[in-house]
């Protein structure tokens, strides 16, 4: 059941909300505050010109008018409308990128997806066709209405014998390559080696299956079947009746060595019809191989090793012989499905459908305005966010989620899941399901085709519409403030909080991903992922591989629930005001002796809260990044110091964590750590450069040891030690929970997650949602 939903008019976007008492220009009355976990971390914000309405200015710090009346809580209105934001940071559509490919493939004999030819050059990866994101200071002053609008231009990233190499292509005019249109490579021959290209969720488990099954046949039907029944299609005595045994995804193996790529290939029990195939995720066999995969030609492929019932053996054969030997052990193994591997309870899709779904993603609600856009490798994206026609934020995104599992070497692996794609390997989101009657949706780009299991075909020149966006407003349970007046009889008073939802779902194999972004009306905005959907599950027996039961969570007497990190990253630009001179400020709370008095007793001194402030003056690791630890309670903030307060304060935004979070409990020098240094910080602070979009980039699923000279990567990022004062700084907010499984995690997880609070931190002279001014 979802909470009553607001439904605003779509023809203006200010108002006076309804019962007002007085006639004067109608600021939020209502605003949402979440409640707030271990320590808080504030980013604040610059300030240009004078803000007198909002009592703030740079020279006189005068306060502004004051509004002496009360008014009566109503619903903004949300409306729809093209933004320049959508024009020169929107996502390419479905339509430029097929556009775009068609381009490329003509100007260069590009593949839309990958063939078995080892002369094949195809468009690949989650970011195969992208927008290029235009310089930030032509697009701030396009914005602001003070400059030209700069040319629109794709990135295209190819794949050939050669390694990976990515292209500027554009100008893009009216969604097409203008005639004026080139094609500009972007990075150095050899940057990206052609055993770091990215993940083919389809394309290259298509291309090993002739090696799959061929080691299969060498292993031979006799064990094979005699171990787990007659489930192999490679088989004369294949039963369909009995379910079949498959892999559906290579699965990257980041401890891969330098030079080289290898995957492993896990195999699983598909129930027979009419059960459903998701069931298979729980259903695992204990049957797996590695394979090398690093040549350019799929028939030079080969098998590392294989893992039977916890016994290793180097290749098909070496199994072979020894079952032959009678030296090979056959573990039991069980397909008994039920209510505990597929849900038995769930919420029908509303029959209003997906209505309406609109043309433009320009959004205004109450005082804010915001562009959403969702990128095809790393999701969804807020641009140009402004309070009151202010800019609190040039961008707030999600950047990548990591899945990473415990185990021994051949069973211990990550997931990078922007390296999949988060955002195309999903459903258009379900009305009743995903999102309440009445929600606005918006379009994305896709080229993904979803298979059984999980795998996709990927071609961008097939790019179509989805709709993994919807965008609704909401009434919650409970107040943005509240107090009861102590006089005789009391009086209660309070004010309901009252939001607006950007919410976008994506779905990495087993696991979904539910982004919320809320805007309150005091200018809060909250950011939520939660987690959900099957676990990854091992199978176990303990005369077999008695190890798993201490790297996993055993949920039933043959099944183990491994335990692992979800970790997700979001960038914050903030760029409030106009002002791109920023300062990270470090108040830590501390404990000091008070000063003797008269009133004092005894030999032991009196000790006392104070705080303790400083400004950051360079990046760094153990610089400018930070853990929140609940015994060093502190606050961040990114200032102007320009620009103050009439009490004195620099104004600012503040980043609280909004939910427990933990970091990477792996080393700094393990292939997981290395590859996404993310995971390392609740927060680090950066210099902001064009070049630095992104936290990590989608070539880091394989050797996480050898790092990509100019890739993207905040451990990069930090390395320069670059001035922080007054300067235009991104904060990158990272986010993370261990995840023990536990029996309640059958059939699927109930949903969980982490998240983060932007407040405005001296930013207004007084609370927007109780006495707006």
């Amino acid at each position: 059941m979802f909470p009553k939903l607001r439904l605003g008019a779509r023809d203006h976007a200010f108002g006076h909300p309804e019962g007002a008492t007085c006639n004067t220009l109608q600021l939020p009355t209502v605003a949402v505050s979440s409640a707030l976990f271990g320590a808080a971390v504030a980013l604040g914000a610059v300030f240009a010109g004078s803000r007198a309405g909002f009592g703030f200015s740079h020279t006189s710090g005068v306060p502004g008018p004051h509004v002496a009346c009360k008014q009566s809580p109503g619903a903004p209105a949300l409306t729809f409308a093209h933004t320049r934001a959508a024009e020169t940071l929107g996502e390419l559509s479905s339509d430029e990128v097929r556009s775009v490919a068609s381009w490329f493939a003509e100007k260069t004999g590009a593949a839309g997806a990958r063939n078995a030819s080892p002369a094949c050059v195809w468009l690949a990866g989650p970011s195969a066709v992208e927008l290029l994101r235009p310089p930030k200071a032509a697009t701030v002053a396009y914005l602001d209405g003070k400059g030209p609008r700069p040319p629109r231009f794709a990135r295209v990233t190819a794949v050939g014998p050669a390694g990976v190499q990515e292209y500027s292509v554009g100008p893009l005019e009216g969604g097409h390559p203008a005639l004026s249109a080139r094609l500009q490579p972007l990075l150095k021959p050899g940057d990206v080696p052609y055993v770091k290209r990215p993940t083919e969720v389809g394309a290259d488990i298509a291309l090993a299956e002739s090696l799959v099954n061929q080691t299969l046949r060498t292993i031979g039907a006799s064990l094979l079947v005699s171990a787990f029944g007659p489930a192999f299609p490679q088989f004369d005595s294949y039963d369909a009746r009995h379910g079949t045994v498959f892999t559906s995804l290579m699965r990257n193996d980041v401890l891969s060595p330098k030079g080289q790529r290898y995957d492993l290939m896990k195999f699983s029990w598909r129930p027979p019809p009419p059960a459903s195939t998701e069931e298979f995720w729980l259903h695992p066999v204990p049957l797996s191989m590695h394979i090398n995969s690093t040549s350019n030609d799929p028939a030079k492929w080969a098998v590392l090793g294989i893992n039977f019932c916890g016994q290793y053996f180097k290749t098909a054969e070496q199994l072979s012989n020894a079952y032959r030997l009678g030296e090979v052990r056959l573990c039991p193994f069980r397909t008994q499905g039920g209510t505990w591997t597929l849900p038995q309870r769930e919420s029908p899709v509303s029959p209003a459908g997906r209505h309406p779904i609109e043309a433009d993603s320009g959004v205004t609600w109450g005082n804010w305005s915001f562009t959403v856009t969702q990128r095809p490798s790393t999701g969804p994206a807020l641009l140009d966010v402004r309070f009151h026609g202010e800019r609190v934020l040039y961008e707030l995104a999600l950047q990548d989620a990591q899945a990473g599992y415990s185990g021994g070497r051949d069973s211990q692996f990550f997931y990078a899941d922007a390296s999949f794609s988060m955002s195309m390997l999903s459903a258009s989101l379900k009305p009743g399901v995903d999102c309440p009657d009445g929600a606005h949706y918006l379009a994305a780009a896709n080229w993904d085709i979803l298979q059984n299991g999980g795998a996709a075909s990927s071609n961008p020149l097939k790019a179509k519409d989805f709709w993994p966006i919807c965008i609704f407003t909401w009434e919650e349970d409970h107040t943005i403030w509240r107090h009861m007046y102590n006089t005789a009889p009391p009086s209660v008073h309070g004010l309901t909080r009252q939001t607006v939802v950007i919410r976008s779902i994506c779905t990495v194999g087993n696991y979904d991903y539910i982004t919320d972004i809320k805007l309150r009306e005091d200018g809060e905005i909250e950011v939520r992922t939660r987690f959900a959907g099957y676990i990854e599950s091992r199978y176990y027996d303990p005369a077999f591989n008695p190890q798993e039961d201490k790297y996993s969570s055993l949920v039933r007497p043959d099944l183990a629930g491994p335990v692992h990190s979800h970790a997700v990253s979001y960038k914050a630009d903030f760029d409030i005001g106009g002002s791109r001179a920023n300062s990270l400020r470090v108040t830590r709370v501390k404990t000091k002796p008070v000063e003797a008095s008269a009133l004092s007793t005894g030999p032991a001194p009196l000790l006392s809260k104070y705080l303790e402030t400083r400004d950051v003056e360079e990046e760094g690791t153990g610089k400018s990044t930070f853990v929140a630890d609940p015994r060093q309670p502190g606050i961040w903030t990114v200032v102007d110091r320009q620009s103050t307060s009439p009490a004195g304060n620099a104004r600012g935004y503040a980043v609280s964590l909004a939910t427990w979070s933990s970091v990477n409990v792996l080393p700094e020098d393990h292939p997981f750590t290395r590859a996404m240094p993310f995971g390392k910080y609740h927060l680090a602070v950066t210099k902001y450069h064009d070049d630095e979009y992104r936290v990590d980039s989608p070539y880091i699923q394989y050797d996480g040891m050898d790092k990509i000279a100019h890739a993207q990567d905040l451990d990069r990022f930090l390395a320069d030690g670059e001035k922080l004062l007054d300067e235009d700084l991104v904060a990158w907010i990272g986010l993370a929970k261990e995840h023990v499984v536990r029996q309640e995690d059958l059939p699927l997880v109930s949903n969980f997650g982490v998240g983060f609070s932007l407040q405005p931190w001296n930013f207004f002279t007084q609370n927007q949602a109780a006495s707006p001014l």
